[in-house]
């Protein structure tokens, strides 16, 4: 009997999730939406005002869904790579986006991520130039793709819906947005900004040897006082 009724109860939640599973393919396959990746930018180059963004990675973002990177569909968005302040296309660009490249994912092992390199226009858009020095002091460090999906498919290990065969459209420049690592790269270290970080470590490393060494030293003197007091006092007796 309880065997009768554990099979009933899969058969209604592999039913259920087959409906969620459809409405969710009629509300998503074939629409617009716009996720957001946050962070400060990878690199910034004033020369060019030019700056690196991560715009999209495999984690799961605000809203329990994840963009299979492998999948993306660049065709369009390739042919006009255009750069916008929150997803305002019916405006003018900030600029462009001159460089975009799939690469390996440091923050998710076995993983890829959407990297892009974004120009500022600053010398044709006065909101470019605003937007720009935002940049560079880190208010502003978020970047948002807006695609449409193609395909997608529950994940019950994740618990997140994978979203595949999305066709990129257009990468913004964001307040605050649904992917928590979609920012800005982080400039790489200087080599003497590690160096002085490494001795800084080195140092720090050998003086909490010495202050542990001391600390043996005083509490083995200390025994030893302690037992050479206990043996007078014995011998006067």
């Amino acid at each position: 009997m309880l065997k009768q009724l554990a099979q009933k109860l899969i058969e209604a939640r592999r039913l259920e999730k087959s409906l969620v599973q459809s409405f969710i393919e009629k509300e998503i396959i074939g629409k617009r939406f716009e996720l957001s990746f946050s962070g400060k930018a990878l690199t910034i180059n004033a020369d060019d005002h030019t700056a690196e963004f991560v715009m999209s990675t495999n984690s799961i973002d605000r809203h329990g869904d994840v963009i299979d990177q492998d999948s993306w569909i660049f065709e369009y968005f390739d042919q006009n790579p255009a750069f916008f302040w929150q997803h305002e296309s019916d405006n003018f660009p900030l600029g462009s986006w001159v460089e975009r490249r799939l690469e390996a994912d440091p923050e998710n092992p076995g993983a890829k991520r959407l990297v892009g390199k974004a120009r500022f226009d600053t010398d044709i858009e006065p909101l470019a130039e605003r937007a720009w020095k935002h940049v560079e002091r880190g208010n502003l460090r978020m970047v948002s793709v807006g695609f449409i999906p193609h395909r997608i498919e529950y994940d019950e290990t994740r618990d997140a819906f994978i979203l595949y065969d999305c066709e990129l459209l257009e990468c913004s420049l964001v307040g605050i947005g649904s992917n928590r690592q979609a920012l800005i790269k982080e400039q790489p270290e200087k080599e003497e900004e590690t160096t002085a970080r490494d001795a800084a470590i080195g140092a720090k490393q050998a003086l909490e040897t010495q202050l542990r060494d001391n600390r043996v030293i005083a509490h083995l003197k200390a025994r030893e006082d302690l037992n050479r007091a206990i043996r007078r006092m014995k011998s006067n007796h």
